[in-house]
């Protein structure tokens, strides 16, 4: 359950949280940042998903804008 880098089709990097399960996956899950990015809030949904058996990542959407963005409620 770590952040990782990702490189996009535009050659830019994007960052993401990825949450594993305890078994292997047979499926996986995005989770969608709302406005206020990849908060504490969305990687404590993405781990939820994984302890439920999925692979789970949350990428960060505004990347190229604004990179580790992340807000309070």
């Amino acid at each position: 359950m770590n952040d990782t880098i990702l490189t996009v089709s535009d050659g830019t990097q994007m960052g993401a949280y990825v949450a594993r399960p305890a078994s292997s996956a047979a499926h996986g899950i995005i989770v969608l940042q709302e406005a206020f990015g990849v908060n504490d809030y969305i990687r404590r949904m993405t781990d939820r998903f994984a302890a439920q058996g999925y692979l789970a990542i949350a990428p960060e959407l505004f990347h190229r804008t604004a990179p580790g963005f992340e807000a309070d409620y």
